[in-house]
């Protein structure tokens, strides 16, 4: 008989994107007047897409920049998977900035740490950001590389045969 809890709803994930957005702000001294700055949301496929874009919209909204947002798609470089075709070259979309600029890394959940690894091989095997930083709504733990994210949602230690489900409709988690 398997279990389920749901530990956020909707209105909790909105809340706690809201929060991220104002810790990013915070720590890297967004405003208007930083305009020199260049800014993007990547975005990582599946689950940190439709979070990407929460968090770019609520950035955009409260620190009145521009800031691009973009998707990658990491298949090519997981080591811990069958290796599949990319959708497009070397899996990253293409308005990422080329030097310089600031990377904000998203994924709905960090586990092994392997999904950021990838995700970081593929950006910096055709850029070279000036800074890159992991923001993930929940961190399982269960490390097996050292990735640590610099923005998290929610901490929830939890057990490798639970399943933890993240939808903007709220976080759930699914025990055997």
């Amino acid at each position: 008989m398997s279990r389920s809890s749901v530990l956020l709803d909707g209105v909790d994930v909105e809340r706690v994107v809201a929060r991220m957005a104002h810790e990013i702000i915070e720590r890297l001294h967004l405003s208007p007047a930083s305009d020199r700055l260049s800014l993007s949301v990547v975005g990582i496929r599946s689950g940190g897409v439709w979070l990407g874009q929460k968090l770019s919209d609520r950035l955009i909204e409260y620190a009145k920049l521009e800031i691009a947002f973009s998707e990658i798609n990491i298949a090519s470089f997981r080591d811990d998977r069958p290796r599949t075709a990319v959708l497009d070259a070397a899996g990253v979309d293409q308005r990422l900035p080329a030097e310089g600029g600031v990377v904000i890394l998203v994924d709905d959940v960090i586990q092994s740490g392997r999904t950021a690894r990838a995700a970081l091989e593929a950006i910096l095997s055709n850029y070279r950001p000036a800074l890159i930083q992991l923001a993930v709504l929940v961190d399982r733990g269960h490390r097996e590389l050292p990735i640590c994210p610099d923005y998290v949602g929610k901490n929830l230690p939890s057990a490798l045969s639970e399943y933890v489900a993240v939808t903007p409709q709220g976080v759930t988690i699914h025990r055997a």
